[in-house]
């Protein structure tokens, strides 16, 4: 059965994709809010307060819903993205009705009170201080920042010490308040169900909520910068990124852009990892990611080495990206690409999560159900014409931005003019 979408009364939209092959359900309920609508003083508030869904409700403790849970041998969880949050649990099918009563219950019920946001506040604190004390981790974060400048996008998912060290329980509230709203509501639910069961349960304990609130989004579309952002600090290894603007999620270039990160640094076979780790020996990893996002996207490189290393690597880096634009890629070497995004997009799909997940951001971005064959058909048209275009669009070493993380390294100007 193919997956179905139905709108309750309050506007909040249910989405069902039945896996009966599978013993579990997977909930999420989605918020369409993330860190890029917060301004500068709010940066961090979403972070917060999904914590704080966690911490006690009108019926149930933190303890009681930690053990509500626990008891059925279920999951529950959340996280908060740039531009969505999502709190979901996965339960046996037996225990959907719980599954959903106890979503209901900490989104429209949590107390947000005084004693447990000073409680949960520190928790947060540590949570941004062990990011900062993980390079390989940290050198996102600043290279978000530094590509995007003081764009809400390049904010930090989980705020910064200054600003979560302030905010107080009217913060919260008003921001909740005036986010949280039923237009905004995605459920969520993949796995073994029944919907007209599944629609009975979403009426009973969400379709009569209604949130409602007068707050816009951010969502102002970020420019990227160029440059490099040295970050000074005294650690073993140089951590770099390396790279500039994608396209948005809903391009159809990001099909190509993606072939062509999978081809530089998608795995143990890609060129990058080959030349500057097998063959030389120079890093322990070193990989490439695209990012999509509303408005627009990412490409880069990221690798950590000692800082003697700096400018060999950067040479074998530019020198590929120049092969391949000189050079071009194979027919060969495209079709394996495809084989590749293709294997990995069917095993990344087999869990109830990740169909969950991609039920919800389909409706996010696309405002439909995109069917995996469709995802491949688009994979297999690409062409070798599709690769040169996205090169000559994206993958730009003389306007990408550098983040580095670790001891000074002697460099005159940008890479990529090197």
């Amino acid at each position: 059965m193919k997956a179905q979408k139905v709108v309750l009364d309050n506007h909040i939209r249910l989405l069902m994709e039945p896996l009966n092959e599978v013993p579990s359900v997977c909930i999420g309920l989605w918020v369409c809010t993330g860190s890029r609508d917060e301004t500068p003083e709010e940066n961090g508030l979403t972070h917060f307060i999904e914590h704080m869904l966690f911490k006690g409700t009108a019926n149930r403790d933190a303890l009681e819903i930690a053990k509500e849970i626990d008891k059925i041998g279920g999951v529950l969880n959340a996280f908060t993205g740039r531009e969505y949050t999502c709190f979901y649990t996965k339960v046996l099918k037996t225990h959907v009705e719980k599954g959903f009563e106890i979503l209901s219950d900490i989104f429209f019920n949590s107390l947000f009170r005084e004693e447990d946001i000073e409680r949960e506040r520190g928790v947060i604190l540590q949570e941004i201080k062990m990011v900062q004390d993980t390079p390989d981790e940290y050198v996102h974060e600043l290279f978000y920042r530094d590509l995007w400048g003081g764009n809400p996008l390049g904010a930090p998912i989980s705020g910064t010490v200054e600003t979560v060290s302030r905010f107080t329980r009217e913060d919260i509230l008003d921001y909740f308040q005036g986010h949280y709203l039923s237009s905004r509501l995605i459920l969520s639910v993949a796995g073994n169900l029944d919907r007209d069961e599944v629609i009975k349960l979403g009426e009973r304990y969400f379709g009569s909520g209604s949130l409602n609130g007068a707050r816009s989004p951010q969502l102002k579309p970020a420019q990227t910068l160029s440059g490099f952002h040295p970050h000074t600090r005294e650690l073993e290894q140089l951590h770099v990124c390396w790279g500039g603007k994608g396209c948005a999620r809903t391009d159809q270039q990001r099909y190509p852009l993606y072939a062509l990160s999978t081809y530089l640094g998608g795995g143990m076979s890609s060129r990058l990892f080959q030349e500057v780790r097998e063959k030389r020996g120079l890093v322990y990893s070193i990989y490439s990611y695209a990012n999509f996002f509303r408005h627009e996207g990412i490409f880069a490189i990221t690798w950590s080495a000692h800082k003697s290393r700096f400018d060999e690597i950067v040479g074998i880096v530019t020198g590929e990206i120049e092969r391949i634009r000189s050079e071009g890629l194979t027919d060969r070497d495209l079709s394996e690409i495809k084989e590749q995004m293709k294997g990995n997009l069917l095993l990344s799909l087999e869990g109830t999560n990740s169909r969950m997940n991609k039920l919800a951001t389909d409706e996010i971005y696309f405002g439909r159900f995109v069917p995996i064959d469709e995802v491949v058909a688009r994979v297999d048209a690409m062409t070798l014409d599709d690769i040169g275009s996205v090169l000559e669009t994206y993958i730009l070493p003389e306007k990408f931005c550098m983040t580095t993380l670790g001891p000074p390294v002697d460099t005159e100007g940008p890479p990529g003019q090197l």
